[in-house]
């Protein structure tokens, strides 16, 4: 998993409207991108809302939120429309976000073992990881993110 001081990856992902989206080139200001395992699942719905409420404080702030899934552009843009969300989410149908920032791990549900991604978010300033939440707990995480800013 990426650490703190590390640059932000070179990778290329499309938006929930099939936009080709530069990391690095949203990295430049301040990011906040948090990873999460499925579309319309309940923890990663609650945290998605946690994130929309919050998308104004954050912008207040000059922060910019994106969410991070493996989810295919339709699954990602049905996701933001159902919850009305106002910041991209970004399907790496490839992985290659997710490799490049290291959040695919081993999971182990009712003994059946898994690859799959780990709840992260990442604060990027500047063009570089400043703050990293590995093993999200989604209840309040929003707000955690907010108040570090």
């Amino acid at each position: 998993m990426l650490q703190a001081g590390a640059p932000v990856p070179n990778v290329v992902v499309e938006d929930d409207g099939g936009k080709a989206v530069h990391l690095r080139d949203l990295g430049k200001k301040a990011l906040v991108v948090y990873f999460y395992p499925r579309a319309d699942t309940p923890g990663c719905t609650n945290e998605t809302i946690q994130f929309r409420d919050l998308n104004a404080s954050f912008g207040k702030k000059g922060v910019t939120v994106v969410g991070v899934s493996r989810d295919t552009v339709a699954a990602q843009a049905k996701f933001k429309a159902k919850y009305d969300v106002p910041f991209a989410l970004l399907a790496d149908i490839e992985s290659a976000l997710c490799d490049a920032f290291g959040v695919i791990v081993e999971k182990n549900m009712y003994g059946k073992k898994s690859l799959g991604i780990q709840r992260s978010t990442f604060l990027i300033k500047d063009g570089a990881v400043t703050k990293v939440w590995p093993k999200v707990k989604v209840e309040g995480h929003a707000a955690e993110v907010l108040s570090s800013l």
